[in-house]
């Protein structure tokens, strides 16, 4: 059985941003898996830092700063990007160019953590104005024997109709929730929207084997 993996964790908080991003050491594919895995994942949420920031902050940053390809450089680019985003935004709101104070926050949750396989869940919400803050789900899955991130389709036989039984199946699994749910609130709920799978979707493996799919309701 594969050993587990030794993932930490770099947590900055700076005034109304709190960021926290998991790092892994450990991989079957050596330290050279390690850093590239690292690199994925701290860029995607570096992104969501950026997002918050005008172009000129992000090219302001981006002068002084270089993540590199080292454990260290990464941690600090996040550590400082996180400190100059809270700064910028701090600056925002006090100056009174908005109606609501903003933030940024990133939490995480590891599903699997093996040698040979990494999966974590990555929950970004933010608040840059507008009726409600934005939430966003991002679900990375690694193969460490190569560092390479895994796409749904490669869980199944090349041959395999993945997309048509997992439709069925999920459809199975709404609709059993709906009736249970009728049958304790006691609500005429409507009968759930059928399920589209293409691929692209964020999905999961826990140390269970289970694959759960995040899905987002219909705008």
């Amino acid at each position: 059985m594969a050993a587990d993996l030794s993932v930490k964790e770099n947590r900055t908080k700076s005034g109304i941003v709190n960021v926290a991003v998991p790092y892994i050491s450990g991989a079957a594919g050596g330290k050279q898996v390690d850093a590239a895995v690292n690199r994925v994942v701290f860029s995607y949420v570096n992104s969501k830092l950026k997002q918050v920031l005008s172009e000129e902050e992000v090219k302001a940053f981006d002068a002084s700063h270089n993540a590199g390809s080292e454990p260290d450089g990464m941690l600090r680019y996040n550590t400082d990007l996180v400190k100059y985003t809270g700064k910028m935004t701090v600056d925002k709101n006090q100056a009174g160019r908005v109606a609501a104070s903003w933030y940024v926050r990133n939490e995480y949750e590891v599903k699997t953590s093996k040698n040979t396989f990494y999966s974590v869940v990555l929950q970004t919400k933010t608040y840059t104005g507008g009726p409600r803050d934005v939430i966003e789900w991002k679900a990375m899955n690694f193969d460490l024997r190569d560092g390479s991130l895994l796409e749904l389709k490669d869980l199944f036989a090349a041959e395999a109709d993945y997309a048509a039984r997992l439709q069925t199946l999920i459809g199975y699994q709404q609709l059993g929730r709906v009736r249970l749910m009728r049958h304790i609130k006691g609500k005429n709920l409507p009968d759930p929207q059928p399920a589209t799978i293409t691929g692209q979707e964020n999905f999961y493996v826990d140390d269970h084997h289970n694959l759960g799919i995040i899905l987002y309701p219909p705008k």
